[in-house]
């Protein structure tokens, strides 16, 4: 079903990056993996997929505007990408927000909103081309509800990409563009290790199902879906899994 399409994912080595890596791989799919400092998952999976199996992995700093933007170019002068899916984050910190600075939110915003904004500027041209496309971004359940105390910079990092991910599916979809979010509640990934255990715990025990985090490659499947014809007619929408965590 995808193995015709050319992918894009930064972040493929994060716990929810790498999971979606993993099932567009059974897919056959035709993967260009963006990472910035650790790529010990995505080479060894390389390393074991089969030799049919298209996967070319590149080094970048999102939040480097030359650096991206070369890389971006490299990839294109050898083939278009179909999808963009955008996972990257910063490890978890717990910092109250008057101990948050400006230069935390800049961060946020720099990785979140514009490495995606730059991307998908680069892309879209060949998907109106083509009158088909989609972009996924990878956002939190903490902009649909009520967020915990601490991570301030994170959650307004997100909301900037929520905004700028309804903003482009109003202007893209004549176009035949599809630009989506998943927002899942806290995952049991590396990056959320650092957080208070007992921030940890609360949330579990607010979380209907089963009173536990979201898996990565639960998150993973619903992202998969975006990516697949079923989900044509779907665009500008930000998809909660949160196992009943947060509601509308």
């Amino acid at each position: 079903m995808l193995a015709d399409k050319h992918i894009l994912i930064t972040g493929a080595n994060g716990g929810i990056g790498f999971a979606i890596t993993k099932l567009l791989v059974k897919q056959k799919s035709k993967l260009t993996l963006l990472y910035h400092e650790n790529n010990q998952n995505i080479e060894k999976l390389k390393n074991e997929s089969s030799e049919s199996c298209d996967i070319e992995i590149k080094k970048v700093d999102l939040t480097n505007t030359m650096e991206l933007d070369k890389i971006i170019t490299s990839i294109l002068e050898k083939h278009p990408i179909d999808i963009f899916i955008h996972s990257p984050a910063y490890p978890a910190q717990h910092k109250p927000f008057m101990k948050t600075t400006w230069n935390d939110f800049q961060k946020q915003f720099d990785l979140q909103t514009k490495s995606f904004f730059q991307i998908s500027k680069y892309l879209i041209p060949h998907m109106k081309s083509k009158k088909s496309g989609k972009i996924i971004s990878i956002l939190t359940a903490y902009v649909a509800g009520k967020p915990p105390n601490g991570v301030v910079d994170y959650v307004v990092g997100k909301y900037s990409l929520l905004g700028l991910t309804k903003c482009m599916a109003t202007e893209l979809g004549s176009f035949g563009i599809r630009v989506n979010s998943v927002s899942p509640s806290m995952v049991n990934t590396p990056l959320t290790e650092p957080l208070p255990e007992y921030l940890k715990k609360m949330i579990k025990s607010q979380v209907p199902l089963e009173n536990r985090l979201a898996e990565p490659s639960e998150v993973a499947e619903v992202v998969l879906f975006l990516c697949t014809d079923g989900a044509n007619y779907i665009t500008g929408e930000n998809i909660l899994i949160t196992g009943g965590y947060s509601m509308r």
